[in-house]
């Protein structure tokens, strides 16, 4: 099981990154849409110069109406409109190597999801039929396409979800240090999945009451404390720099998204 899991991963990989390795010449990186223009450029910008904004002077006299699609500018200072958890993570691991492997961060996260979706599937359902969905994963046509469209979110967000939702089953089949490990690094898988499409949340927040209503006297306590403060601790990246682009913590570059929090806030604040 294991050489034909591992053989299907790296030939998804090659496969799915084969596309912007054959689409990009003479280091000149073009992208099929806006939205994963900006979310490259702003990768890059973090992961060499540590920032996730830049002025355009000519903003302060034309009213901010300068900036290309999934941008936006706020008195001049240009700035991502997307979520920027897939900017965080990717511009933080191309810091570490380099830019360069930025169009291949997804391929490569794809592929260990093929692999994390083999080994929650084992937990609950065993071995063959494991086997199989990983299998179908691989062939799963929205996978592939997302996979090869390297700066969108989806593939990774769910990837997140996917190894989260592994390490807090085999949390709750582990005692003492071993188990409140796992529950700790559920917790920050799930914080890195949030911060990738905080709009998810609206489905996530209730998945996660439900498997813990369910399994309370199996996860306990000490692990619920972990699992939320690393959730929490995951977020923080986010949140500081929602603070500094946007001045506040939950509030982020999508102007229809900040009005539908404020909306829930408003209808609970209400009742």
């Amino acid at each position: 099981h294991w050489l034909l899991l591992i053989f299907v991963a790296s030939a998804f990989f090659i496969g799915t990154a084969s596309f912007n390795y054959f689409t990009q010449q003479n280091n000149f990186i073009k992208w099929s849409s806006p939205d994963e223009a900006a979310n490259y450029n702003f990768t890059k910008l973090y992961a060499q110069e540590g920032r996730l904004s830049f002025f355009e002077k000519y903003n302060l006299v034309s009213l901010d109406i300068m900036h290309p699609r999934s941008y936006r500018s706020d008195r001049g200072q240009v700035k991502p409109v997307s979520f920027i958890g897939l900017i965080l993570i990717y511009g933080k691991i191309a810091s570490l190597f380099s830019y360069k492997i930025i169009p291949f961060l997804t391929p490569f996260f794809a592929s260990l999801g093929i692999i994390f979706y083999y080994l929650l599937i084992k937990e609950i359902f065993g071995r063959r039929g494991a086997l199989l969905a990983a299998l179908l994963l691989a062939v799963f046509p929205p996978y592939i396409y997302y996979s090869a469209h390297s700066m969108f979110h989806n593939v990774l967000f769910m990837v997140l979800v996917i190894i989260s939702l592994y390490f807090i089953v085999v949390s709750g089949k582990n005692h003492g240090w071993r188990g409140l490990t796992l529950a700790a690094l559920s917790g920050a898988s799930l914080g890195l999945a949030v911060i990738t499409r905080s709009s998810e949340l609206i489905w996530l927040m209730p998945l996660w009451l439900i498997l813990w209503l369910f399994n309370i006297k199996k996860f306990g306590l000490l692990k619920l404390i972990l699992f939320i403060a690393f959730a929490l601790f995951s977020l923080l990246p986010a949140m500081r720099w929602n603070q500094i682009l946007y001045q506040s913590f939950w509030r982020g570059g999508y102007n229809e998204a900040n009005r539908s929090i404020m909306n829930i806030a408003e209808a609970s604040s209400a009742m």
